[in-house]
Parts: structure tokens; C-alpha cells; sequence
């Protein structure tokens, strides 16, 4: 049994991985934890805006999509993967549109990527931080890909790095980069290859974006579902019953996580797959890891209507979103066609993300940790801690 690589690209995302890496230093900044601790990250400004905007494909039925035919008055049409497009949840890049609905996904990031300024990891599970990790990365890259919406090829951005590796976050006081988390958590958790299902990559054939943000009490079963829903699709595996046995490329681009590459990816995919697929891997005499779909992850807006009208009933969907007029500057009002109506202000302050009791709590213990270093400053008014 092999695995045959179909085309050969090592993409400096992966390489930058290394070359760019945080010191050790930087590591054992956050690689410090209490699992003793029952500090809880409240995260719903995220749950509002991912079930808001994420669309739920649910399980895959390994249905191929149908090419599209030129319409009427037309020779143009548009050219997709018909393995991989009907697969993976999508997520509403159309409906931010204006510089106030950008603003809303900006501040949410802001209020993640503060949060361990004023309480420190060190004082929260380790679960409870891996969820936090998870959350900052994926609101992160959102943020991103919005910011270059309705780009469609993600391929070259990856590649490249210029996605991964750019160091636009500051956390503690810390430039780190999406590549940077994780990086913090393979040297937290280690290689467990159910992490690589929490890093969504924003187009279609990378693990799905969830329409729940990542919790310390549920990270693992995310994790776990989202493993499930990603190997029984054929964005993760595929078979037409011959002895080769296709697999996605991410699994490649994420070998660190298999030791022995084809006897541990084997062994990882087993556990997983349903019945019928798993006796076509056991079948299998080698694996391709070949299976990929780089266009964005979005709804429909990328998607060129070549003749004919653009208007249809998805167009609605785009008046869950809307800026509320007066007020502060950047309030945006969420209303999924009446299912939902949830308001999310300039930002969830990130004392929001506690209780009052946590925050005087972690205060207490940040004082006494800072008074046995010599120098310390609290403002209990600003929450904010200056040495």
C-alpha cells in the first residue's frame, strides 16, 4: 500500500510554516494553562453572526453538481468541480457590502483578539483556550476574505501565504499570523489530526465553517462532528471502485499530523467513514491525495450570470443585513428573514466575554502574580493592567 501524490506542489503556506515560525518564547507565552479553572469565554456575538451568515449544507450525499449550460444569448458559462460544489457550508461574503457591515466582522475580531490583554490564557483550561484559538482564527480569516470578496480563486493567496502568514493580529502584546495559531496549537495539543478540522480554509474543499463558534465544553465534539461530516463528503474521500482511493489534498498540505503517512492517515480516515467507504479504503491498493476545489466558500456571488437577470429569491437573503440608522457609527442589525433579530453593537466589549464575578477574579490573581514580580498598576475602572 502507497500514496501517490498526483501533483506535486509544496506551497509556501506550508513552508512559511517553518521559516516564519514564533520563537520559543513566544510559545511559552501561551502555552501556559489551569485546568482546574472554570472561567468560561462567552461567545455570543460570534453565535450571532455565524448563524446568521453561515449556511448549513449538512451531511454530504456524494451528489455530483450538473455543468452549467450557456443561457439564452450567451456562449459564456461559468466552469466549476462538479465532485466538490454541491459540498460544505457557505458562508454570506454577498451580504457585506458596505464598509458598516465589514466593520461589524472588524470589531468582533478586535474584541477576540484583545481579550487575552485584560485576562490572560494562563488563568483558562486548556479546552477553553483551544476554543478560543480556534475562534479568533476562523473570525479572522473571515475577516480577510472579506476584505478581498468576490475574489474566487483562493488557490494563488494560499499558496503564496498571503493569507496564513501575515502577521495582522496582535495578541498579548504578540504579531502572530493564522499560520502562527496554529502553530500554538500543534505545540499545545500536539498532532492530533482532529485539529486540522477546526482551521476552516475559506474555499469549498477545506473544512467547514461552523454555524456555532468553538466552546471549551463542546470544542472536541465540534471537532469530532466536523472530522465526520468533512471524510464522509467528497471533498475528503472519494472512490469510483477502482483499487485507487482519492483523498483530499489537505491532507497533504497537513502531514505533520501523520507519522507514517499512509498507515496513520489509513487508520485516521477508518474511524470515521461510513461502512461502505471504509470497505472501499480497505480495498484500496494506494491513495491519491489529489481532491481539491479552491473556489471561495460563498453563497452565489461569485458565480457570473452570463445572460438572462440576476434577480432570484437568494437576493433576500442579503436583507438579513443592515445598517441600523443613527446611533454609534458601526451598530449593524442582524435579521435572518425574521427567524433571527439579534443586535450586535460596535463591538461585544471584552469584558463582555466574562462575568463580572470571572473578571474580579482574574484581576485578583493577575495582582497578586504582578505583585510578587515587583511592579505592578491596576485600573479597575478600564480593566486594563500597564507594568
Amino acid at each position: 500500500m502507497k500514496i501517490t501524490n498526483i501533483i506535486v506542489i509544496v506551497s509556501a503556506a506550508l513552508l512559511s510554516f517553518n521559516t516564519l515560525a514564533l520563537d520559543e518564547k513566544a510559545l511559552e507565552k501561551f502555552s501556559q494553562y489551569d485546568n482546574s479553572s472554570d472561567f468560561v469565554i462567552i461567545y455570543d456575538d460570534v453565535e450571532a453572526l455565524l448563524k446568521t451568515a453561515v449556511l448549513y449544507m449538512g451531511k454530504s450525499s456524494r451528489q455530483k453538481a450538473t455543468k452549467s449550460k450557456a443561457k439564452t444569448g450567451t456562449r459564456l458559462k461559468n466552469k466549476i468541480k462538479p465532485l466538490t460544489d454541491l459540498e460544505g457550508n457557505r458562508f454570506f461574503y454577498e451580504a457585506f457590502d458596505s464598509p458598516e457591515k465589514i466593520q461589524l466582522m472588524t470589531n468582533i475580531r478586535k474584541s477576540l483578539e484583545q481579550l487575552p490583554t485584560n485576562s490572560p490564557l494562563q488563568f483558562f483550561s486548556k479546552d477553553e483556550q483551544l476554543a478560543y484559538w480556534l475562534n479568533l482564527y476562523n473570525i479572522s480569516l473571515l475577516e480577510q476574505l472579506i476584505l478581498i470578496y468576490p475574489q474566487k480563486n483562493l488557490q494563488p493567496l494560499t499558496e503564496k501565504g498571503e493569507l496564513f502568514d501575515q502577521k495582522h493580529l496582535v495578541v498579548a502584546n504578540e504579531k502572530i499570523s493564522l499560520n502562527d495559531i496554529k502553530q500554538i496549537v500543534i505545540h499545545n495539543f500536539g498532532y492530533d489530526p482532529l485539529l486540522i478540522y477546526g482551521f476552516h480554509q475559506g474555499y469549498i474543499a477545506s473544512p467547514d465553517i461552523r454555524r456555532e463558534p468553538y466552546t471549551g465544553k463542546r470544542v472536541w465534539k465540534i471537532l469530532e462532528r466536523n472530522a465526520d461530516l468533512f471524510i464522509n463528503s467528497n471533498r475528503g474521500t472519494f472512490s469510483d471502485g477502482s483499487t485507487t482511493f482519492k483523498v483530499s489534498k489537505l491532507y497533504e498540505q497537513n502531514k505533520m499530523f501523520f507519522k507514517d503517512f499512509d498507515a496513520d492517515l489509513r487508520d485516521h480516515l477508518k474511524k470515521h467513514l461510513t461502512r461502505l467507504y471504509k470497505s472501499k479504503l480497505l480495498a484500496a491498493k494506494e491513495i491519491e491525495t489529489e481532491t481539491t476545489n479552491w473556489q471561495i466558500a460563498d453563497l452565489y456571488g461569485t458565480e457570473r450570470k452570463y445572460g438572462g437577470s440576476i434577480a432570484n429569491s437568494s437576493a433576500a437573503l442579503l436583507d438579513a443585513f443592515v445598517a441600523k440608522k443613527g446611533g454609534d457609527q458601526y451598530d449593524v442589525s442582524f435579521s435572518n428573514s425574521g427567524h433571527m433579530n439579534s443586535n450586535i453593537s460596535k463591538f461585544a466589549p471584552v469584558h463582555g466575554r466574562l462575568s463580572n464575578a470571572q473578571l474580579d477574579k482574574i484581576r485578583a490573581m493577575m495582582k497578586v502574580q504582578e505583585l510578587r514580580k515587583g511592579t505592578v498598576t491596576i485600573n479597575d475602572d478600564e480593566e486594563k493592567i500597564e507594568n
